[in-house]
């Protein structure tokens, strides 16, 4: 106890001035967690993104692959065999994808989409006229792309999962 000015006694706590530096201590650390918190999401996604562009990239260039060696081979190609696989990662960025892939006449898109981040990336494709390739979703990994004589009327390009 202290004598005030006006003679009164007073409480002075050091437990107060402690608990005050706690909660201003406290306030300032979740704000930082917070901040950094929504700042790591932003980066996971961007990677997320980054990694499936490769990922769709090397599946174009392997369906252009098997689109040159289908489209050099003369007509019926019934006894035409190509098989590609393709090794690709199970997960991005800690999570697993889908691939779709849409195709109409010599343009598709091949769409890869992260499980739990919202990362999408749209890969164009395109193909000679006379090879089609068969629309399709598959989880993301190791995929076989082959030529199927039996797909369509004069056969098609074929994305499974191996």
């Amino acid at each position: 106890m202290r004598d005030g000015p006006d003679g009164a006694d007073r409480a002075v706590s050091v437990t107060v001035g402690y608990v005050m530096t706690l909660a201003v201590s406290t306030l300032l650390l979740s704000g930082l967690f917070v901040a950094g918190g929504s700042f790591v999401e932003t980066e996971r996604e961007r990677a997320a993104q980054g990694e499936l562009t490769v990922v769709g990239e090397r599946i174009a260039a392997d369906l252009g692959t098997v689109d040159r060696v289908a489209s050099s081979a003369s007509p019926p190609r019934e006894n035409l065999t190509v098989d590609r696989p393709l090794a690709l990662p199970d997960r991005v960025s800690g999570t697993g994808y889908r691939v779709r892939i849409e195709a109409t006449d010599s343009a598709g898109t091949i769409t890869l989409e992260s499980g739990q981040t919202d990362a999408t990336v749209e890969v164009p494709f395109r193909t000679n006229e006379d090879v089609a390739v068969r629309n399709t979703t598959v989880d993301g990994g190791d995929l076989l792309i082959r030529w199927d004589a039996d797909a369509g009327p004069n056969g098609s390009v074929v994305v499974s999962e191996r």
